[in-house]
């Protein structure tokens, strides 16, 4: 058995001085759904310590009676705007402000204040697991990487989460950049990681089902979407937790893999030798 010992070498990443902080849940189903009560109890801890915490959540899509078992709603919410729904219910039992779009992300919803030197720090937390959607967080972090130097800590994170069945991973970035010293080490930790997108450039790749020419039948679909119970609830138990160990400045990790199945889950943390190997490959497939 060979053990991993990356742990004993990883930096925690290091956010910049805050005042404000903007969570966007972009997706309010399967693991959005879930994962939206604990985004209220992370806003309210951070309201309490003095840091004015806004939450967005982001869904086109209604309730329908297929996404009452596995997703976080009720029948009496089948036909209501998953969005809406999620932030009406949570608003009043939490008391935290949160912000309904019944639409699509959009990176300018984001993009509206990059110029602007506030003390606000905004995470991305995307649960829409369709390259569509990453493709529109990934050039939310695009423009905002044109707007600040290079020197300067970042304000503008991305959690993903995707997940097939029985299993997944949540990964946690913030630079497109193929050029290994944008992201320096420090003596306390790091302020930029590679995004998701560069750890995995297949997320940015339409799966067979995403595309509206899929010869792929109904049967199949319904296979290839069947999703454990529980796989929705444990994502979002691991998005929770990558949170709240980023706002406590002790989040070392930038990838965490799971397996309901096997009950194995693994994590890659954050080491010069990984970062490295990151920007490595993504200039050698960038190359192809």
């Amino acid at each position: 058995m060979s053990f991993d010992y990356s742990i004993l070498h990883a930096k925690s990443i290091i956010l910049p001085v805050y005042k404000q902080v903007e969570f966007y849940l972009v997706g309010c189903g399967g693991t959005g759904s879930w994962l939206a009560p604990s985004l209220c109890r992370i806003a309210r801890t951070l309201n309490e310590q003095g840091k004015a915490t806004t939450l967005i959540f982001i869904d086109p899509d209604a309730v329908e009676r297929k996404n009452v078992l596995r997703q976080n709603f009720c029948n009496a919410e089948i036909g209501l705007n998953k969005a809406q729904t999620l932030a009406l219910r949570y608003s009043l039992s939490w008391g935290v402000e949160i912000n309904a779009l019944p639409a699509l992300f959009d990176s300018q919803i984001v993009a509206r204040d990059y110029y602007q030197r506030e003390h606000k720090v905004k995470i991305i937390i995307g649960c829409v697991d369709n390259a569509i959607a990453r493709q529109s967080i990934t050039r939310a972090l695009s423009q905002y990487q044109s707007w600040h130097t290079r020197d300067v800590a970042t304000e503008l994170w991305w959690l993903d989460c995707g997940n097939h069945s029985n299993s997944g991973q949540v990964l946690i970035g913030s630079h497109l950049s193929m050029e290994i010293d944008v992201y320096k080490f420090h003596e306390l930790g790091c302020t930029k990681l590679p995004a998701p997108c560069l750890q995995h450039p297949e997320l940015l790749k339409p799966k067979p089902e995403e595309s509206g020419n899929s010869s792929i039948s109904c049967a199949e679909l319904a296979l290839l979407n069947a999703q454990s119970l529980s796989i929705n609830q444990r994502m979002a138990a691991e998005a929770a937790s990558y949170l709240v160990q980023l706002g406590t400045g002790k989040l070392n990790r930038l990838a965490t893999y799971l397996d309901l199945n096997s009950g194995f889950a693994t994590s890659t943390f954050i080491t010069e030798d990984v970062i490295a190997k990151i920007v490595t490959d993504a200039k050698d497939l960038a190359k192809t």
